[in-house]
C-alpha cells in the first residue's frame, strides 16, 4: 500500500499546473476531510454533505449551535495551518498549543494536569510534568522524517501517546498529522473507521508496539483520497480542452 501511494503521488505531482477551480476544490475538500475525521473521532455522527452545507453558511435546524462553532473554529485553524505551511514553519509545541486554544476556546495551561488512566485506549501516559519535554522531543525527531505520509502517522501516535491535551489528544494528533500532509503536498484523507476502531488501532500501537494495522488503515485512506483527487483533476483537464 505504501508503494501504491508513492505511485499515486508521483502521478499527482506530474500533473503540473491545474485549473484554479480544481485547486480551490482541493483546498476546500481537504477541510471537509479533516473536519469529518475529527468529528467522527469525537463521537459526532454527521454526513459529509452536511458539513459542506455548514461551512457554506446554511442554517440547518437539526445542527446545534455548538457544532457550528466548532466547525468554524476548525476552519480558522485549518487556514492558519495553510499559512504556516506557506511560510515553511516547522511544527512545534507552541503552534499546537495555539491551535488548541483557538479550537477548544481553552485557557492556559492547555496541557493536562493529571495522571489518570486513559481507559478507552488502555494505557497510562507520562507524568504531566514531562509533557513539554516529550512534545519538544517528538517534534524535533519528526523534523528528520522526509516521508510526509509516515510523518503524519508518527505524529498522531506520538501525541496520543504523550496525551498532552487529555481527552482532546486524538483531535490534536489528527491536526498534527494533517499539517505534516499539507507540508508534503499530500491531499488530506478521511479515515473510514469508527471512534472505537481508531482507539483499538492506537491501543495496538501503544500497548503492543504493533503499528501495522494503524499504518495500513492510514495508507489505504491516503490512496483512496489520491485516486479521487486524480479523477477530479483528470475530469477538469478534459473539460478545459
Amino acid at each position: 500500500m505504501k508503494e501504491l501511494l508513492k505511485e499515486k503521488l508521483k502521478s499527482y505531482k506530474a500533473l503540473g499546473p491545474v485549473m484554479p477551480e480544481a485547486r480551490k476544490w482541493l483546498e476546500e475538500s481537504n477541510l471537509w476531510m479533516l473536519l469529518y475525521t475529527v468529528l467522527c473521532q469525537r463521537g459526532v455522527r454527521i454526513e459529509k454533505k452536511t458539513l459542506v452545507e455548514i461551512l457554506e453558511g446554511h442554517i440547518l435546524e437539526e445542527v446545534n449551535i455548538d457544532l457550528y462553532g466548532f466547525c468554524f473554529r476548525l476552519r480558522d485553524v485549518y487556514r492558519d495551518m495553510i499559512s504556516a505551511v506557506e511560510m515553511q514553519a516547522s511544527l512545534n509545541t507552541k503552534m499546537m498549543d495555539g491551535w488548541y486554544r483557538d479550537l477548544m476556546e481553552a485557557e492556559d495551561p492547555v496541557h493536562r494536569r493529571d495522571n489518570a488512566v486513559v481507559y478507552d485506549i488502555g494505557f497510562i501516559p507520562c507524568h504531566f510534568n514531562e509533557i513539554s519535554e516529550k512534545m519538544d522531543r517528538l517534534f524535533k525527531a519528526m523534523d528528520g522524517v522526509g516521508d510526509g505520509a509516515l510523518k503524519a502517522a508518527e505524529l498522531q501516535m506520538g501525541i496520543i501517546n504523550i496525551y498532552a491535551y487529555g481527552q482532546d489528544s486524538i483531535t490534536m494528533g489528527l491536526l498534527a498529522g494533517a499539517y505534516a500532509l499539507l507540508e508534503a503536498g499530500i491531499p488530506l484523507p478521511s479515515y473510514p473507521v469508527s471512534e472505537d476502531e481508531y482507539r483499538r488501532l492506537m491501543s495496538a500501537c501503544i500497548n503492543e508496539g504493533n503499528e501495522e494495522p494503524f499504518l495500513g488503515m492510514h495508507y489505504r485512506s491516503l490512496v483512496n483520497r489520491m485516486e479521487t483527487v486524480l479523477q477530479v483533476y483528470a475530469q477538469a483537464s478534459e473539460e478545459n480542452e
